[in-house]
Order: structure tokens, then C-alpha cells, then sequence
């Protein structure tokens, strides 16, 4: 079988003196017959022929990739609907797509994850200890009582995160995390069952007070120090990570298993008085060199640094990303692993620039919202999720499918980071919003044909109107070539409108997207900006229910984790999730059951929604199965459960009896 070749060659390094504004007129994108005889057409047709039966062999072993959807040519001029160029209904007699083939995986998966839920405290504890390898902590059954009173599912898996988070804590002496905990300036206190907080002037700390008060009388005495900041703050080098996880192997293995805990309870915190404690921050150089720490010593991103200049745009891979299944994600958790995907190093605007940073490389507690894999915080539910109305609130306000708009929406701010004049290309944000730009995707396309075709420089191109401005905005644009995104690579997603000629346009016929506000470093009074102005056409913001009038709703990093996936979920339309940040929900959700993911350098995006636009049934399940999922194990409900078992986990961790601590009710 022959590979399919690759290439980064449709990159196009873009002058940045200015260009000029008339051109030749090029030929058209679709070559013209040059036969012009019979004869000739004859000897072409049947050389055509013999190459197909030379070939034919070679042919059918290549991957059957782009063969779900079938396509009705039309000329770019009769594109009024996304479906324009696809026939009508989905052809389920022809040879399956890789993203069916992922779609029907993650049914079995979520069959079998289905299969594993528990509903009684002893088949709770059982399942435990088969995953966790020790015994449930203290007051375990009254946890399982709690979940089962609020209906909540109870599957060992689905609290994973919590032990990813709290298992390298285990190697760090339990004095040593209870005075860094108790130290902290932003802190939840528990005391006899009363929950209270040391500092009212912080959100964050405001608002996890009031969800842990939902289990006044439950807990037992800890301090919970609450990230004050939205980026994580924590990340240890891999090398000691892995140096504490070995820690904590060996003293299991030499663990007799059959060592009954002798300890039922947690210690009181009255009158602790905790010693000194010195948080070890750093704050100045590029995020990516605190980032790449935590890669594992031997991998390629531990060595790879970021780019000194970001006044070109970035490169892109030329080949499929890591653990995809023919180019498209087939395991979340490697496709947002920065350590998986050093090139995203130069691609998102929390490695390039954030806006904010104070990390520390020593491990103690610390609660954050949302984490990079590498970090080494402990996740609760993001403050939005808690605080957010649960709108709609019954299936009644739902909008149906077959009346939403066959488009895709997105309306948000040019955040992500510090964008500025020399570094705006290298960011997510704008990188996306130009792939959704029918006009830069048109001049990516006249860009790259003058290059090929004429060794002139690359003309700048003409005023388009902004009817949709906000008050006081320009009335027109000038529109010049996008530098931060490359066209579709064809060896590696090939897509029917490039082969028609027609990209832009079908862009245009799906796509409603715009930023609201232009962010600029140094800030500006307006919310225009001197140099992205030229690429972006401002819209007036979007109430979020109105999104839910679209069948597909992309969920993009903004300076953190998007706080809108949970009700894109259960808004009944189909989240596009594409994140460099894990959650605490992460375990919980089912990639192509529940939502569709992206790769984070958007280069799938396309052919997703070729996919998706061809194949509207199968888009409909995905979406109301994600919203009945979220509905199940995503309420206000599932977070206290979640924050219940976490904080009955830390608080023994944090135990100078941690060792002698658990629960064993079901043996006795």
C-alpha cells in the first residue's frame, strides 16, 4: 500500500511591507480543457483509464475516508444553505467515514461505562477498592446515601479526576499540606461542620463558600485554598512528579492488604495554630518554559522551545495529529496534552502570552477551576457552572432540532491571552474566527493561486461593507490576506468544496461568527484594534440563548476554559469542544456520544462540519444524547456530589493518621 505523502507547503509566508492594490487578472482555479479534438479526447480518456487500472490495486488499499457523504456539484453562485452542495439525506449504503467508525466506538465505551454503575453502599465500596487500590475513606457510606438522596449516578470512574489530582499529595508529608493549606490568604475553613471563609473581597472564594454551606454538617475540619487567579497555578517538574508516584507504589506494594484501618474518623482542626509555610512563585518568561517542565524528560516537547519571534504566523503540522484515528480525535485526553502537541506552543494564546501568571513548581494544595494536563492543582467545578441560571430549565423551552438553523454560531472577544501587533497570529481565538471568515478563506485562496501562478507580490484587496457593525464602527473593512491559517492540506483532509473551487462560499453559506470587542495590548478606548481591524468585522454580542437557535455551537478556549460548555450541552444543540484545559467533569462525558471533539489547531474543522452538514441525523443524536447525559450527571446536584467525596478524600490525605484512616463498614 502507498502512504499518503504530507506536506507544510501550503503555508504561505506573507509579505508585511505594504502590497499593492491592482493585480493581473488570474486565470480560474478550475484549469481549462485543452483537448480540442476528438481524437485528443479520445487518446485522454483512454489514458485516464489505463492509469486507473494500473493503479486500481494501490487505490483500494488507501483509507475509504470521505466516502459517508455524497456530493451534488453546483455551481459557488446556487450555495444559499449549507447543504447546497450535498444531496439531501445521508447514503448509509456507502462505505463508512472514520467519524462514523469513532461515533459507533463511543457507543460500545459508554455502554460499558454504563454497565459498571453501582447502587448500593457495599457494591460502591467493592468498586472502590478494585480501582483505587486501598480502602474508601472515612464516612464513605454516608456519601453514597448523599448521592443516592439526590439521584445522582454513582460509577467509580466517573471520579477519576479526583485521585489524577490527590494521589501525588500522598507523597508530601500530611503536616507539610495541612500548614500550606491552612497559610493561605483565600481559604474555605471547616470547623465542627460550619463552613466559613478567610477573605469576602474574591469571587472565587465567595462562591465555593456558598456550594460547600450545601453540606453544612457533613464534612469533616479542613482549609481548602482557593485560586485566586482564573489561569492554574501549580506545576511540579515531571521529574518529581514521577519520583512521588514511584513513593507511592512502593509503600502499597508493601501494604498488607488485609490491614484492617483503626481509624473511622478525621482529627479536629480547633485551635490549630499552623506554623510559617513561603509559596515559591515565579512570574516573569514565557509560559511554555514552565509548561514543558512537566513533559515527561525524554519527550520531544521537554525539549522544544517557543518561537523568539512571533512576527510570522505559525507553522502547522503536515501530519495527522497524535493518536487521532485518520486525522480526527479518537482519545480527548492526549488531543489537549500539550506534552502530546509541542507545536501548540506556538498556537495558543496561554503559552504565547496570558494574561496573567504566578506558578509554583512546589506541590501543596490548591483548588483551581480548570488545569492544564502538566499542572498540578486540584480541580472543583469551575464558579460559572455553579453560579449559572439552568436555562432552559425544562425540556418544554427546548428549541426541536429540525427548527434550529443549519449554521454554525459564535460570538466571544479576541481573548486568549495578550495579543498584540507582533504576536496576534500565533492566537487561538483569531485563528479560528479567520477559518469562519468566508472573505480571509476567499483571500487565503486568490493568496495562495498568485503565488503559484506569478512572481509578483501578493496584492492587497478591496473594501467590503460591515452592515452588522456596531454603533460608531467604520462602515467598511478593508480586508487584506489572513495570516494565521493555512487552506485545508487535501493529502490530509480532503474536501469537496476545495475540489469545486467553491471553499469560501460554503464557509459563508454555514458560518455566523464574529467577535464582539477586538482585545488590544495596550488597551484601547474603543473596542476597535490598530492591527487586527483589517481582519475582523465586529458584531453586536448575542444573548447565549439566541446560540441556541443554531445546530452547532463551537466551545474554544478563551484566557482560560470556555465557561459555556455546560450549557451548550444542555441546550440541545451540538457543541464542536476544542480545549487545551481538563475539568472536573472530563471523566463524565463520552467524546462523539456526548459532544464532537476538535483538535486544537482547527485544521479537522472542516471536514467535521462536511460530516456533519451531510449526516444531520446522526449530528441530531449526538446532541440529544449529550443533553441527556448532562442532565443526569452534570446538575448543581452532581457537583456537590463531586465536592463531597473530594473533600472527604483531601481531608484524609491531610491527616497526620492518614495512613490508618478508612472505611470498612461492608466487611465488619
Amino acid at each position: 500500500m502507498k502512504k499518503l505523502a504530507t506536506t507544510n507547503g501550503l503555508y504561505l509566508p506573507l509579505p508585511q511591507s505594504p502590497i499593492p492594490t491592482t493585480a493581473p487578472r488570474l486565470r480560474p482555479r478550475v484549469p481549462r480543457p485543452r483537448c480540442k479534438s476528438f481524437l485528443h479526447l479520445l487518446l485522454s480518456l483512454l489514458s485516464l483509464t489505463l492509469i486507473i487500472l494500473y493503479f486500481r490495486d494501490d487505490i483500494s488499499e488507501l483509507p475509504d475516508r470521505w466516502h459517508g457523504t455524497v456530493f451534488n456539484p453546483e455551481p459557488a453562485s446556487s450555495l444559499s444553505s449549507p447543504h447546497a452542495i450535498f444531496s439531501a439525506q445521508d447514503h448509509p449504503g456507502l462505505e463508512s467515514h472514520p467519524i462514523d467508525t469513532l461515533i459507533d466506538g463511543a457507543e460500545a465505551q459508554f455502554g460499558e461505562l454504563l454497565s459498571r454503575e453501582t447502587h448500593s453502599v457495599g457494591d460502591a465500596a467493592r468498586a472502590y477498592r478494585r480501582r483505587r487500590g486501598r480502602h474508601p475513606p472515612p464516612w464513605f457510606d454516608e456519601w453514597v446515601r448523599f448521592a443516592e438522596d439526590h439521584d445522582a449516578v454513582v460509577i467509580e470512574d466517573l471520579f477519576d479526576q479526583i485521585y489524577h489530582d490527590i494521589n501525588p499529595l500522598w507523597a508530601v508529608p500530611a503536616h507539610e499540606l495541612r500548614t500550606a493549606a491552612s497559610k493561605w490568604p483565600y481559604n474555605v475553613k471547616v470547623r465542627n461542620g460550619t463552613v466559613s471563609q478567610t477573605n469576602s473581597n474574591w469571587n472565587f472564594v465567595n462562591v465555593y463558600t456558598k456550594m460547600l454551606k450545601k453540606l453544612t454538617g457533613r464534612l469533616p475540619d479542613v482549609d481548602i485554598p482557593i485560586n485566586e487567579m482564573d489561569e492554574p497555578r501549580l506545576l511540579v517538574e515531571w521529574e518529581k512528579i514521577d519520583f512521588y508516584m514511584s513513593t507511592i507504589q512502593n509503600a502499597a506494594r508493601d501494604k498488607d492488604p488485609r490491614e484492617t484501618p483503626t481509624v473511622r474518623g478525621y482529627s479536629s482542626l480547633t485551635g490549630y495554630k499552623p506554623p510559617s509555610f513561603e509559596y515559591p512563585w515565579a512570574y516573569i518568561g514565557p509560559y511554555w518554559n514552565f509548561v514543558r517542565t512537566g513533559c515527561p524528560a525524554k519527550s520531544y516537547a521537554r525539549k522544544t522551545s517557543i518561537d523568539a519571534d512571533f512576527t510570522e504566523p505559525p507553522m502547522f503540522p503536515d501530519k495527522w495529529p497524535n493518536e487521532t484515528y485518520m486525522g480526527f480525535i479518537a482519545n480527548f485526553s492526549i488531543a489537549r496534552d500539550p506534552c502530546m502537541h509541542p507545536h501548540l506552543r506556538n498556537m495558543h494564546g496561554t503559552f504565547v502570552e496570558p494574561i496573567s501568571q504566578s506558578t509554583s513548581n512546589r506541590l501543596f494544595p490548591m483548588f483551581s477551576g480548570a488545569k492544564l494536563p502538566t499542572n498540578n492543582d486540584v480541580l472543583l467545578p469551575a464558579t460559572m457552572y455553579w453560579t449559572e441560571s439552568d436555562s432552559p430549565s425544562d425540556d418544554s423551552e427546548l428549541i426541536p432540532w429540525a427548527s434550529k438553523h443549519d449554521k454554525v454560531v459564535w460570538r466571544g472577544s479576541a481573548s486568549g491571552g495578550r495579543n498584540r501587533v507582533e504576536n496576534w497570529t500565533r492566537f487561538h481565538r483569531h485563528r479560528f474566527l479567520s477559518m469562519l471568515n468566508g472573505t480571509q478563506v476567499e483571500m487565503t485562496e486568490f493568496a495562495q493561486q498568485w503565488v503559484e501562478e506569478t512572481d509578483q507580490e501578493i496584492p492587497k484587496v478591496r473594501q467590503l461593507p460591515a452592515p452588522d457593525a456596531p454603533p460608531g464602527a467604520p462602515e467598511t473593512f478593508n480586508y487584506t490576506v489572513p495570516r494565521n491559517f493555512p487552506l485545508p492540506d487535501q493529502r490530509l483532509y480532503p474536501l469537496r468544496a476545495v475540489q469545486l473551487g467553491v471553499l469560501a462560499d460554503w464557509v459563508r453559506s454555514f458560518s455566523n461568527s464574529a467577535f464582539v470587542w477586538l482585545n488590544c495590548f495596550p488597551a484601547t478606548r474603543t473596542f476597535s484594534c490598530s492591527y487586527t481591524g483589517d481582519y475582523y468585522r465586529r458584531m453586536r454580542e448575542m444573548k447565549l440563548e439566541r446560540h441556541f437557535h443554531y445546530k452547532y455551537l463551537p466551545d474554544i478556549d478563551g484566557n482560560g476554559m470556555s465557561p459555556r460548555f455546560r450549557q451548550f450541552l444542555k441546550s440541545n444543540s451540538l457543541p464542536i469542544k476544542s480545549t487545551i484545559y481538563k475539568e472536573w467533569h472530563d471523566d463524565r462525558l463520552v467524546p462523539w456520544k456526548h459532544f464532537v471533539p476538535m483538535d486544537n489547531t482547527y485544521m479537522d474543522f472542516y471536514s467535521i462540519m462536511e460530516y456533519l452538514l451531510g449526516h444531520d441525523r446522526r449530528a441530531q443524536r449526538i446532541a440529544e444524547d449529550g443533553k441527556r447525559w448532562a442532565d443526569r450527571v452534570l446538575r448543581k446536584e452532581d457537583m456537590l456530589v463531586y465536592v463531597y467525596r473530594l473533600v472527604l478524600e483531601y481531608a484524609r490525605v491531610c491527616d497526620p493518621l492518614r495512613h490508618h484512616m478508612g472505611w470498612v463498614g461492608d466487611l465488619e
